[in-house]
């Protein structure tokens, strides 16, 4: 990948031990760039405006100033910046604040490191990844849960990826190469999306998740 074409990363860790792991993780890989580390979301709010990022890694449970309330400060004034929440914790509560003050994805801190870095390149294409205990909390966001209660963690993972891609304008061929998976298969999980989320068409279907906070 070309520098220019790099990720542009910040962490807000105030853990030593999580913040050096996280550094490490991002430089043992050529299609990012740390740049910088903060240790509160003061510092991060103070510094982060100066500087060009395209993705900011936040851990909620800081001092001071939340990492949730983080993001919706950071939101105000970097728009474009895709805040990942990367913590410990699955309360259903803080998965939904975080989705409503502008995060692009919440993943737990023990995701190996391979599919972590994986997750910050969907984020860059438009998704929004959910590693799969995080996506089982959310299957209660979806009307109908009683009927779909069998769907496993990983679908409804891909069901989310999906409906991002669908809302980016990708066509059902572009989405299975993207996920490796069979053009038919995706033609389910579109036909699942629309049964979970009680809608009949596409424009329908995105309105829905726009408003469910599924989608940006």
């Amino acid at each position: 990948m070309k520098e220019t074409q790099k990720i542009k990363v910040s962490v807000l860790e105030d853990n030593e031990a999580a913040g050096k792991s996280l550094v490490k993780i991002l430089e043992s890989n050529d299609d990012f760039i740390l740049v910088s580390w903060c240790r509160s979301a003061e510092a991060a709010l103070k510094t982060l405006p100066q500087k060009s990022v395209d993705i900011l890694i936040v851990d909620i449970g800081l001092p001071g100033i939340s990492g949730l309330e983080c993001i919706r400060l950071i939101k105000d004034v970097m728009p474009d910046i895709r805040p990942v929440v990367y913590t410990i914790f699955e309360d259903e509560q803080k998965i939904i604040q975080a989705i409503k003050f502008g995060a692009k994805g919440y993943i737990l801190k023990d995701t190996p490191p391979d599919l972590f870095l994986a997750e910050l390149k969907v984020i860059m294409l438009g998704g929004a990844p959910l590693t799969p205990r995080i996506a089982e909390k959310i299957i209660g966001l979806f009307p109908g849960r009683e009927e779909v209660s069998s769907v496993s963690p990983q679908n409804v993972l891909s069901e989310t990826e999906i409906i991002n891609q669908v809302a980016l304008g990708l066509t059902y061929t572009d989405i299975a190469r993207e996920l490796n998976i069979s053009v038919h298969t995706v033609r389910r999980h579109i036909e699942n999306i629309y049964q979970k989320l009680d809608v009949h068409n596409k424009s329908e279907a995105l309105k829905k998740a726009r408003s469910e906070g599924l989608i940006g």
